[in-house]
This record gives structure tokens, C-alpha cells and sequence, in this order.
């Protein structure tokens, strides 16, 4: 059974997530302020983009 977080759980805060280089289909969660980078280290010295998506890396959750 699947729980659903309420107004009682508390604010959420918003991941940020992105994807890194060409590859627009991962969905990384990104860590990091002034220079966010995918929370598993994927796309070393990769452009990351910034996007509202849901994180889809195994590797990130």
C-alpha cells in the first residue's frame, strides 16, 4: 500500500532535478547552489539543465 504524504507530514521541500548532457531522458536529483550536479555524479564536466521533472535515476533516489 502506497502512502501519500499530507498537510500533516509537514512542508515538503522541492527536489531540484535536471538532466545532464544530451541525455534529456535520466532525470537526476541535483545537489549544490551555485553549481547544481547530479546527486550520483553522472556528467562529470557535463552542461546540466534544470528542469521540473520527476527524478527517474536509481542511482539519485
Amino acid at each position: 500500500m502506497t502512502t501519500h504524504p499530507t498537510s500533516a507530514d509537514g512542508p515538503r521541500t522541492p527536489t531540484r532535478s535536471g538532466t545532464v548532457g544530451e541525455d534529456v531522458l535520466r532525470v537526476h536529483e541535483l545537489t549544490g547552489a551555485d553549481d547544481p550536479r547530479p546527486k550520483c555524479g553522472a556528467g562529470k564536466g557535463e552542461p546540466v539543465d534544470e528542469w521540473l521533472r520527476a527524478v527517474n535515476c536509481p542511482d539519485c533516489r
